[in-house]
């Protein structure tokens, strides 16, 4: 294993135990077996160090779900998407935080890093070639270029579902039974009515895994490399 991955795994289990601001560099670097510059050789700030951790979780993520698509081509669809999108998040805390808005975490990380900010601004154009790839293949039930506030209201849908410690209603649902509801209200709300053409899912699967792959090459590209 690299130091760059040693390093990565040592902010992002001391993240999960203690949180942003309890943890220091000189933490880190003893966990990692390195030395404290070795870490500022990667790393410019504690802050980009932790962004990394996100980062690569995002890469991760990605690369679940081009790899769930290339598998079945029925993960097109936007409901199987956002329900497999949900259940990756769970898996990862770091990642989970981050939907949240956990500040006790993560910090100012999402926002006052180049490589959150790679993150945040990756989906927002992830979003908008996703929905325009959809609607081309009928897979989408409204055309996002026609319909300002379609990202909004997918949004503002979906978002309640991440911040499920704020709806009492969903106590005692597991992460299953959340992706599932989740999924109904993309499928009701979002989809056309009816079975999806199952060669508009194999014929979207094909550049939505193009649109995963040039997703993981961005993100991957913010990470520091070994010299």
């Amino acid at each position: 294993m690299s130091r760059v991955q040693r390093m990565l795994d040592a902010a992002g289990e001391l993240l999960l135990a203690h949180g942003y601001r309890r943890v220091t560099v000189d933490d880190v670097a003893r966990r990692a077996g390195v030395g404290k510059g070795t870490v500022y050789l990667h790393f410019a700030s504690k802050l980009d160090l932790f962004a990394g951790v996100l980062l690569r979780d995002s890469v991760g993520i990605t690369r679940d779900l081009r790899d769930a698509l290339r598998a079945d081509p029925r993960d097109a669809a936007l409901d199987a998407t956002m329900r497999r999108t949900f259940l990756a998040v769970q898996r990862r805390p770091l990642t989970r935080a981050l939907h949240t808005g956990d500040a006790d975490m993560l910090g100012a990380i999402a926002t006052d890093t180049k490589a959150g900010l790679e993150v945040v601004t990756d989906k927002t154009a992830f979003a908008a070639a996703h929905f325009a790839l959809l609607y081309r293949h009928g897979l989408l039930a409204e055309d996002p270029a026609a319909t300002a506030d379609l990202a909004y209201r997918f949004a503002a849908a979906c978002t309640g579902f991440f911040l499920d410690h704020l709806v009492p209603a969903g106590a005692g649902m597991d992460a299953t039974a959340r992706a599932d509801a989740l999924a109904a209200v993309v499928r009701a709300g979002f989809t056309p009515p009816g079975e999806p053409d199952p060669a508009a899912l194999v014929a979207a699967a094909d550049e939505l895994a193009a649109l995963y792959e040039h997703t993981i090459d961005h993100l991957a590209a913010a990470l520091p490399e070994e010299p």
